[in-house]
């Protein structure tokens, strides 16, 4: 992978190698799978879920999305979905819609990144 788009993804919270690692170092397949993450609407239905105030989807979402970050290892994002998720799961709708601003922050790092590094 060329340094710089390496350099970016690292810097949005994507451990690179990692990931790599999982795609059994097939670069091609990696980034295709980055890819597919701008694609990806568990993040827009997590939106809509917290808004709506539904727990129990804004639980699924999040715990759909956790999923997908922790494969592409997404690590930042991973993390705060992971303490979101958690919150949801308890049924502690409040504390987890709070995380929002910093999931969405964390997000939208991502996806740039990944809009220009692929």
């Amino acid at each position: 992978m060329e340094e710089y788009k390496k350099q970016q993804l690292t810097e949005a919270g994507i451990h690179v190698d990692s990931g790599l690692s999982r795609f059994m170092g097939n670069e091609g397949l990696f980034l295709k799978f980055l890819k597919k993450f701008l694609q990806d609407n568990n993040y827009q239905s997590l939106i809509q879920a917290v808004e709506k105030g539904d727990v129990r989807e804004a639980f699924r979402f999040s715990h759909t999305l956790k999923g997908v970050c922790g494969n592409l290892s997404m690590e930042e994002l991973y993390a705060l979905i992971s303490r979101q998720t958690e919150y949801f799961r308890k049924e502690d709708f409040q504390e987890g819609a709070a995380m929002m601003p910093e999931v969405s922050a964390a997000y939208e790092k991502v996806r740039k990144a990944i809009e220009e590094a692929v």
